[in-house]
């Protein structure tokens, strides 16, 4: 899809070197370098064409040239409308504003390095501001909820991973048998499933679950395998089932796990007993999500997540959100790279070269693991971008801080009405990009997204990469019926999915590092990685929590 498709032809500096892409549609882009007198025409995916200049930013490259997304699309997700009917009449009202006002102007700024700093905590970017100057400056603070004073770092500098558990089958098996079977897992929103019978299978390496409600107000899991031969009972979710019947011989059971019917019984003698009940796994339900965990004796969902999760959360009651938007994507890398690319945001400042044209690379980003859950980026501003010089006082900081909260405040109040007063600004600026071990992401405060990554059937080489988008709804109000799942390709692009606006062009970026990543890992003499001691501290103590489950040795 060339951008002559879709939208008006992107043109963009590169916010280091100045040189500007212009993309020439059917997806070329000519690059300028004028300090250099060089130019050059490339493919969005690198390769070069033609001229002078021969190499160029594959990311800015793609984002320009690359496929794009429909006109009236390429909005943020944190500020569009709910509805889907009402987003081209904001986007025109958002053009209207506009018109007249000095654009913001995009920031050119040569690399000098982020010389970092050194702090109570440990080593940070020079772009720090404490998380408890925020705080301490909150207009609401009688709203502010005592969990986003807890602090969590992970301890300890860089660390050595093992590359070897990115495609080894040993450390996929393991994971089979030590967290797919015994660890909970996201599988869906309850608005997936809103009536007796509907049912959500989901698939897990190489297990399968019928996801069910079967009462209003029970769900319940079963395995998706006959206990005759062997079939799968449903290869796909469905609504309103009354029995889970196998298309093989015909043994039915009811949509409870009870066993209903065995054609010529008389040939089964004493089976009945064996075959009464469809195997379980245990379900819990918490902020309109079904999670499931198919170890008999695992502890409580409740216990299993921790204190300072549920916290975190229960304000702003994701159960009231309606599912906007929900996207599956075949990536070619394993399941924990995929995550990993969602777990750091130290990535930014090459992989999403764009976003440093508005100033900020994510630099200071606050971290903090407790147990099975992590909180990432939950406090604090952008606009600092230290490897390119540019700081923030903490004045300034906070300044923005308390204008994000106040632009939030108001954009919110028109999705959710007063209820909009009941939070602190900590709250309305919170975007974090959260993780409960081992791969469901619900971000925090009102950013609508969440993550989920698991294995592509049982090849530990791909993996499904799943995003929702989770509304603001208002409470006490009957929610829109929930998006159908979109299912994207390894060679799709996310632009594909248009309902995820922006967003689909960032994520391009990101799975465009991934199978370089993954096959990258098999060629790597060194048969390690490194993970740094803050910025990527919440891989480190996914791994740490992955050593542990796998029952794994150190350095294993």
């Amino acid at each position: 899809m060339s951008g002559t498709d879709t939208a008006p032809l992107r043109c963009e500096p590169h916010p280091i070197s100045g040189a500007i892409y212009q993309a020439l549609g059917d997806g070329l882009v000519r690059v300028e370098d004028k300090a250099k007198g060089k130019w050059g025409v490339f493919r969005h995916d690198g390769t070069w064409i033609e001229g002078d200049l021969t190499y160029a930013d594959r990311h800015l490259l793609g984002y320009v040239g690359g496929p794009d997304l429909p006109p009236g699309r390429d909005v943020l997700w944190t500020i569009m409308p709910a509805l889907e009917q009402d987003l081209a009449g904001w986007v025109a009202a958002q053009r209207a504003a506009g018109e007249g006002r000095p654009q913001r102007p995009r920031i050119i700024a040569k690399y000098t390095n982020d010389p970092g700093m050194d702090t109570a905590d440990g080593p940070r970017s020079s772009a720090h501001v404490p998380q408890e100057f925020f705080l301490a400056n909150d207009r609401r603070p009688d709203l502010l909820p005592p969990v986003y004073h807890k602090t969590a770092p992970v301890p300890g500098g860089p660390e050595k991973v093992p590359a070897v558990r990115y495609f080894e089958r040993k450390y996929h098996d393991l994971e089979v048998e030590r967290i797919w079977k015994r660890c909970w897992q996201m599988v869906c929103r309850e608005d997936d499933i809103p009536e007796v019978g509907d049912y959500h299978l989901y698939k897990i390496a190489s297990l399968q679950y019928l996801v069910v409600r079967t009462a209003p107000d029970e769900i319940r899991a079963f395995e998706n395998v006959c206990l005759h031969r062997g079939r799968q009972l449903r290869d796909c979710s469905g609504k309103r089932a009354t029995e889970f019947r196998c298309a093989y011989h015909g043994w039915q059971w009811n949509i409870d796990g009870s066993l209903r019917v065995i054609p010529a019984e008389w040939d089964f003698k004493g089976v009945r007993d064996d075959v009464s009940r469809l195997p379980e796994a245990k379900v819990a339900v918490w902020g309109g999500f079904v999670f499931i965990n198919p170890d008999p004796a695992a502890m409580a969902f409740e216990e299993y997540a921790g204190p300072e999760m549920l916290a975190h959360y229960a304000k702003i009651k994701l159960q009231n959100r309606y599912k906007q938007a929900d996207v599956t994507k075949v990536v070619r890398a394993n399941w924990k790279l995929v995550q990993e690319a969602f777990l750091e945001s130290y990535h930014a400042l090459a992989t999403h070269p764009q976003l440093l044209l508005q100033g900020s690379e994510c630099a200071d980003i606050r971290f903090d693991n407790f147990g099975n859950w992590s909180r990432l980026g939950h406090v604090g501003v952008s606009g600092a971008c230290p490897h390119r010089g540019m700081a923030l006082s903490k004045e300034q900081a906070l300044d923005i801080y308390h204008q994000t909260a106040d632009f939030m405040r108001e954009t919110l109040r028109g999705m959710i009405g007063d209820e909009v007063e009941q939070y602190s600004d900590a709250e309305l600026n919170d975007q974090g990009f959260n993780n409960l071990f081992p791969n469901a992401s619900p971000w925090g405060g009102w950013a609508r997204v969440v993550y989920n990554f698991r294995p592509n059937g049982d090849n530990p080489d791909e993996a499904l990469m799943r995003v929702m988008f989770l509304a603001p709804w208002p409470e006490g109000r009957e929610k829109p019926a929930p998006a159908p799942q979109r299912f994207l390709g390894a060679d799709d692009s996310w632009t594909d999915a248009p309902e995820l606006v922006s967003f689909a062009k960032i994520f391009d970026q990101d799975c465009g590092n991934l199978p370089l990543v993954h096959n990258g890992l098999k060629a790597k003499r060194d048969p390690h990685v490194w993970m740094s001691g803050y910025q990527e501290s919440i891989i480190r103590a996914f791994h740490h929590n992955y050593a542990r489950r796998l029952h794994l040795e150190e350095g294993e």
